[in-house]
């Protein structure tokens, strides 16, 4: 009886310890890839939280100018660096929500720039420079405070969702990629021995 089962089994013996080698293979590069997509997330998150700080920083610097009603006011355009060189980053690494506040944050601020700018001259791509009677400090100061705290709500976003890549990067758990491997492997076996 043993030579028996042994003469079914035996052949068989190497086709399985490949394909474990293969399960295994699978699951360890699928959770490298994981770690390597919440480090890379966690990264981008903080230097998008770092970016926006700084154009706070900015903002809080215009309202004071705004306040001493002096005759100009600092551009944040040229602190957006992150931002910009990373767009196809920032649907990949984020998610839904911080998307969302990310994109708002910046939108404001481009719409914000253009209602300064088109009462006011450019200098050096730096400052903006008026006139003060063709000034609307009191709309500008308006807009500069919603931006501020549009912007502390997305940091506080960007924070609590450090380290969380995308609902497509998350890690499968192993014994239910297994599981899957295991019911698309009986699927086909149990086809071929029905038309076989």
């Amino acid at each position: 009886m043993p030579e028996t089962l042994n003469h079914w089994i035996g052949p068989f013996i190497p086709a399985v310890l490949m394909l474990s080698i293969v399960i295994a293979n699978h699951v360890v590069t699928g959770q490298r890839n994981d770690r390597k997509a919440a480090v890379e997330a966690t990264r981008f998150s903080a230097a998008l939280a770092a970016e926006m700080r700084a154009m706070l920083d900015l903002y809080k610097v215009n309202l004071d100018l705004i306040e001493q009603q002096a005759n100009y006011l600092l551009s944040t355009r040229s602190s957006i660096a992150i931002y910009k060189g990373n767009l196809g980053r920032l649907a990949v690494l984020l998610e839904k929500p911080a998307i969302e506040h990310v994109v708002g944050v910046f939108a404001q601020n481009e719409r914000i720039e253009a209602v300064v700018a088109a009462h006011s001259n450019l200098k050096c791509n730096l400052t903006y420079q008026f006139s003060q009677a063709d000034t609307k400090q009191d709309e500008w100061k308006k807009m500069y405070e919603r931006g501020s705290r549009s912007i502390i709500s997305a940091c506080q976003i960007l924070e609590g969702d450090i380290g969380s890549p995308r609902a497509v990067g998350k890690a499968v758990p192993w014994r239910i990629a297994f599981g899957q491997l295991v019911d698309r492997s009986q699927g086909l076996g149990e086809r071929r021995w029905s038309t076989g």
